[in-house]
């Protein structure tokens, strides 16, 4: 414990040395402002204080720091001794203090709520609660023509860890009422305050909330990691939503460069289905794979049935990340097909992740027991275990596949096995290699007529699932920052590590005033070529990229 915490800080304090060499902090004088969120992923903190010196540059603004993480990690209304905590933090500029300082940010604020905006919100409360029907209708919660509801669904899901929402529950009414008091908070100060820009890193949960209000009033806003960058706007609001344009894009390709990312992904889906799993194949956050190749007692039946799959999604994660499903959530969806699976004549089966370690270790408990759940209410429902192999279901004749966005969507058409998503906002969508049905009716109907899809054998276009895993996971540039995933990861001690003074420790042992300059470049490329996410055209690694 004690080496540990003399080990972090020198870490700490030759990165903020690093940076204060680096970084020109002398810009207190100016007038606007740019926001970037507060936070202690030290992952997120290298991308911040580029991104944010770039536009303060280019802006001629100051970096001012937000806290972000009000209603799920804290109340609005913190302790007298959390008070404290933060006073002090931030005038002696104690840990993730210093460090937001040491990259230029001349203010830290936290929100706090005035008696007009918590009036105000009062007001809106019982006008937004009374015309609450049903959970869909949260969905459908917007100000001033802003949508939050989707904010507000995942910000309960994930901070109670409920798999649903109960309209009449009192902490969803709480939520509620501590949402739009933070909502009118950020659209005051955004009205008092000249903001040229906004960085979080989330577009889920409460931590979208600003993003989203920044949106509509056409602020510039980002949000940015190690592995993305990305410009939101109204017809992209959501990270990692730039699947919309991919086939566009890699339309514009040359022959030889597609046929080079063909093979690029060709390579690395192979790899994938060798049970290789990791940054790797481009999965930095699964350690272990579904394509293992570990056997299982077969446990789906031999006969001429048909058979389906369910894979399902955590309960609690972002469960509208992309936008609205057909579903209210993901619970709704099983209950749904629960419901379909006892009058039909199929075999049902249903297979959750395997067990992941780090911040999955939290919520996969809880979203193996709601499974388990489903399976005794809807017996039909058979549950493999979490490590049945992907090769194995495959090889014993799995016939449909039902997610709602799954990568699950790229591996079983490889296979020829189609893949049915539950939402229209899923990101193969561009794409005939999976069914996207339009609404819950149309969803309903192909369930309950799945033998005459199958009757079309359909066989699915492998260049199309290449293009499409090629623009997902390679042209969108994850290793913009750090140059060798594998290798940070390896020595950070796996995923969850990056979070840590570890990572600051592997930038600082590839660091170079080379690698500053050229991290300076790619972002002054990605503003200046209008594109919604930072990709390998941005830095300069197209071409090479391709030919090897």
């Amino acid at each position: 414990m004690i080496s540990s915490f003399i080990s972090n800080y020198f870490i700490s304090r030759d990165y903020i040395k690093n940076n204060k060499k680096y970084f020109d902090n002398n810009n207190s004088i100016k007038n606007s402002k740019i926001l970037v969120e507060f936070n202690a992923f030290c992952a997120s903190h290298i991308s911040f204080s580029y991104l944010a010196n770039v536009i303060a540059k280019k802006n001629n603004s100051k970096i001012v720091a937000f806290y972000n993480y009000s209603l799920i990690s804290s109340s609005l209304k913190y302790k007298f001794i959390n008070k404290m905590k933060w006073t002090l933090g931030n005038f002696f500029n104690l840990k993730n203090f210093g460090i937001y300082r040491s990259f230029g940010t001349k203010a830290i604020i936290r929100p706090n709520i005035s008696n007009l905006n918590e009036k105000k919100s009062e007001e809106y409360f019982k006008k937004i609660y009374s015309k609450l029907k049903n959970k869909s209708d949260i969905l459908d919660i917007k100000i001033d023509n802003i949508l939050i509801g989707d904010l507000i669904y995942d910000t309960y899901l994930k901070k109670y860890t409920e798999p649903t929402i109960e309209i009449k529950n009192k902490k969803f009414k709480d939520l509620l009422s501590e949402f739009l008091k933070l909502y009118f908070y950020w659209v005051t100060y955004l009205k008092q305050n000249k903001i040229t820009s906004i960085i979080g890193v989330h577009t889920p949960y409460s931590y979208g909330l600003v993003l989203r209000i920044g949106i509509a009033k056409k602020i510039p806003t980002y949000v940015t990691s190690s592995r993305f960058m990305y410009y939101l706007n109204e017809k992209m609001p959501y990270m990692h939503g730039d699947f919309r344009s991919f086939k566009n894009k890699f339309k514009k390709f040359s022959k030889e460069n597609k046929k080079n990312a063909f093979l690029l992904a060709k390579k690395r889906l192979n790899l994938r289905f060798k049970g290789i799993a990791g940054s790797k194949v481009d999965l930095i956050s699964n350690e272990k794979s579904s394509f293992q190749k570990k056997i299982h007692k077969r446990l789906i039946k031999s006969n001429k049935k048909i058979k389906i799959l369910i894979s399902p999604h955590d309960f609690f994660d972002a469960v509208h990340i992309y936008g609205k499903t057909l579903f209210s959530d993901f619970y709704e969806w099983l209950h749904f097909l629960g419901k379909l699976s006892i009058s039909s004549n199929y075999d049902w089966y249903i297979k959750n992740r395997p067990n992941f370690s780090g911040k999955f270790e939290i919520y996969q408990p809880h979203t193996n027991k709601v499974i388990r759940y489903i399976t005794k209410k809807y017996p039909k429902i058979k549950l493999l275990p979490n490590d049945y192999s992907h090769h194995q279901i495959i090889k014993e004749k799995i016939d449909f596949v039902l997610t709602g966005y799954g990568s699950v969507g790229i591996e079983y058409p490889y296979f020829n096995i189609p893949v049915i998503n539950a939402s229209r906002n899923n990101p193969h969508i561009g794409y005939k290699f999976n069914i996207h049905p339009k609404n819950k009716l149309e969803y309903e109907l192909m369930l309950k007529n799945l033998k005459k899809i199958k009757k079309k054998k359909m066989k699915f276009k492998k260049k199309d699932i290449f293009e499409y895993y090629f623009m997902r996971n390679i042209f969108t540039d994850k290793n913009w920052l750090i140059d060798d995933l594998p290798k940070m990861i390896n020595f950070v001690g796996g995923y969850d590590g990056q979070f840590t003074y570890k990572y600051y420790q592997y930038w600082l042992k590839n660091f170079s005033k080379e690698k500053h300059n050229k991290t300076i470049k790619i972002i002054n490329n990605f503003i200046n070529s209008g594109d919604n996410s930072l990709n390998i055209v941005h830095s300069e690694k197209f071409k090479k990229l391709l030919i090897n």
